[in-house]
């Protein structure tokens, strides 16, 4: 799906509202700090849950990336006339 120049720019402008917004942000570090609490509640076999852990830790992380390229894209946006 391609979007249009002020879909970025609005698109931009909600993810830097989230990424400011301090609920989201202490939500998001809640679940990466009950991630490390199940991890290190695993046994040294645990392989697969700890992949999954690690995957859930990685989301988050994805997320918060995912928001600031949309702030980036619409800067970019911006810029170009």
């Amino acid at each position: 799906m391609t979007k249009s120049k002020q879909q970025i720019i609005d698109d931009g402008h909600a993810a830097d509202r989230l990424l400011r917004d301090t609920d989201l942000s202490r939500f998001l570090d809640e679940i990466k700090q009950d991630c490390w609490v199940e991890f290190e509640a695993t046994a040294m076999g645990d392989g697969e849950v700890r992949e999954g852990i690690y995957m859930k830790l990685r989301g988050v992380e994805t997320v918060r990336q995912a928001l600031r390229a949309m702030v980036d894209n619409a800067s970019i946006e911006k810029k170009v006339k």
